[in-house]
């Protein structure tokens, strides 16, 4: 228990009563008075770079003076409340936060458990003062928090943003405690969990030394909390400066490549401890819960950290060299198959993730490109591309760590057009052309050059009779017992012919198609032949015939070149961990 001295804050405290109602109820105390005061809800929350409304959740506000009378309270705008407060030495007010969206950027209350980011329910005034929380627990329910606990139950912020940045896991959930670089670490469980508690701490415990490892300098907390929550269907995370929410099925520990699957989730957020929650460009931080935060370097943030989250397991040994080879040769197939990375770069890409990223439509695949997607890829190519040019001198590595000790050291955050300049002083070589390429420019990645630096070659993975299937150029989805198109891919010949996205597709050649028969009647024709399609489009029959067509090439594969050098091997060794596989290996 610590104890947070005495100082003017604001006092919440946290009912859970209605829970079967996922009403939240909470008091706060504000230390203001004497005048109109207004209290806001953020409308997004850091680290998902979308304005959620989260004010729309909040209700039944109320407010009394400190001497209880009751005061004015009237909206002013979507998430301000103005109080009128002129005849009070204190502000005392009350309300319910509706909780019912299980995802790690929102909140959810339920019999089971409480999930509280803190965005979604806080009230707070423009002084961002420091803040007690205490929680009125259920009998038997448990609080986890990063915060510091002041006394049971009672937890102490010093300022609005640590209180924002720091999640609440409360009910019955498994807390285990575990060591790892000397400092006390936490892992909350929520839901079940098919896994052996010692294996699985033992594998958080590496990716936290390998982590710390490349940073260099131990680690930037005095204690950490990991909150797991487990339920079907379910994957997402949030980081946080001492702890990170993350959400998985609870079936992600088996097989072998679920569970690395869900090991780079939990690298990704904890990379972010230092990228993104220490080192940052200037606009993510100190907030403005009330608007948008524009930068052109969330592909510094989400796409480096996705190159690390899989690259980190290599080094911590927990996958396999030709595992993390075959999912990058998965990645650069996915962006090939993307017509939006001809039209957005990353720097574009990371601008506008408010009005793109998080609200997809039909049209997204063939209009944007993911700063997380290819942000990761192009990451992986500038490490390769400085380990080529400083003759293995240099590395991201060396990128991170001067970020770390000019920027996240010191609190400082960077500017978007430090970037380059600060990655040519790590590497100590010119990166102009490659930035402009893949960063500033939406040019083809030019991998199979970079690769074969380190003795790989990208080539073609399909076989030949894939080659040979006729290509339709659409993404379809079921509604029911209804095949809807839901894309139409730039350039193919579902767009060629006029299919529409939200066409309802009812048969092909006169026979009644539903997802299987399609992909079954299409393997019978070839590239050239022509389809005809039965359709309705807004409830009116009609007739669309395609021309198939060639796929583009969107499958690829990762191999030793035949011709590599020792050079290049020994580059792949200092890359990977280990020796290059001569090709007799299976």
């Amino acid at each position: 228990m610590v104890a947070a001295p005495e100082q003017p804050h604001v006092e919440y405290r946290i009912d859970l009563i209605e829970r079967h109602a996922h009403l939240v109820t909470i008091e706060a105390r504000f230390p203001v008075g004497g005048g109109d005061v207004d209290l806001k809800l953020p409308v997004w929350t850091p680290g998902s770079y979308l304005v959620r409304e989260f004010e729309r959740h909040l209700q039944d506000v109320t407010a009394i003076s400190s001497e209880g009378k009751l005061l004015s309270v009237r909206k002013v705008d979507k998430a301000t409340w103005r109080v009128d407060a002129r005849e009070a030495a204190g502000l005392i007010v009350r309300y319910r936060v509706y909780a019912n969206d299980l995802t790690v950027r929102s909140s959810h209350l339920d019999d089971s458990h409480a999930f509280l980011n803190g965005a979604t329910m806080f009230l707070y005034t423009d002084q961002k003062t420091p803040a007690r929380i205490t929680v009125d627990a259920p009998p038997g329910w448990r609080v986890t928090v990063g915060l510091p606990e002041e006394k049971p139950n009672s937890f102490f912020a010093r300022d609005y943003d640590e209180l924002v940045d720091s999640p609440f896991e409360i009910g019955t959930h498994e807390l285990l405690e575990f060591n790892a670089q000397g400092k006390r670490h936490r892992l909350a469980i929520w839901g079940r969990a098919s896994v052996s508690r010692t294996e699985l701490l033992a594998d958080f415990v590496k990716i936290i030394d390998t982590t710390a490892a490349l940073f260099g300098e131990g680690l930037p907390y005095d204690d950490y909390t990991f909150i797991l929550m487990l339920a079907p269907n379910q994957y997402g995370g949030l980081e946080h400066a001492r702890s990170c929410a993350l959400l998985s099925s609870p079936f992600t520990f088996h097989p072998r490549k679920k569970y690395e699957e869900f090991l780079e989730l939990v690298a990704h957020e904890y990379f972010h401890l230092w990228n993104v929650k220490r080192i940052h460009p200037d606009a993510l931080g100190p907030f403005d819960y009330q608007r948008e935060a524009y930068t052109r370097s969330l592909w510094v943030m989400e796409g480096i950290t996705s190159y690390y989250d899989r690259y980190l397991l290599v080094r911590a040994g927990l996958q396999k060299p030709e595992k993390y080879l075959e999912k990058l040769a998965e990645e650069i197939g996915k962006i090939a198959g993307i017509p939006g990375r001809k039209r957005q770069s990353l720097e574009e890409s990371s601008f506008d993730a408010w009005i793109k990223l998080y609200r997809p439509d039909e049209n997204s695949l063939n209009s944007t490109i993911s700063y997380y997607l290819k942000g990761g890829v192009v990451a992986l190519l500038l490490d390769l591309e400085m380990r080529a040019r400083s003759n293995g001198k240099r590395t991201l590595d060396d990128f991170m760590r001067l970020l770390w000790q000019r920027y996240g050291k010191a609190g400082q955050g960077f500017r978007d057009e430090d970037v380059q300049p600060l990655a040519e002083e790590a590497s100590g070589v010119s990166l102009n052309d490659f930035f402009d390429r893949h960063v500033r420019g939406r040019d083809e990645l030019d991998a199979d050059r970079i690769l074969r630096t380190v003795g790989l070659q990208l080539s073609a993975g399909g076989d030949e009779e894939e080659a040979k299937e006729p290509w339709l150029g659409i993404n379809t989805r079921e509604d029911g017992d209804s095949l809807i198109v839901a894309s139409a891919v730039d350039g193919g010949p579902g767009v060629e012919s006029g299919l529409y996205a939200n066409d309802e597709l009812v048969a092909l050649d006169g026979f009644r198609i539903d997802n299987s028969s399609l992909k079954d009647r299409l393997s019978a024709k070839k590239p050239g032949d022509i389809v005809t399609f039965t359709i309705f489009r807004r409830d009116e029959l009609r007739t669309v015939e395609v021309t198939l067509a060639v796929k583009p090439a969107d499958k690829f594969k990762i191999a030793p070149a035949v011709d590599a050098t020792d050079e290049q091997k020994a580059r792949y060794e200092a890359w990977l961990g280990a020796p290059m596989p001569t090709g007799d290996e299976e």
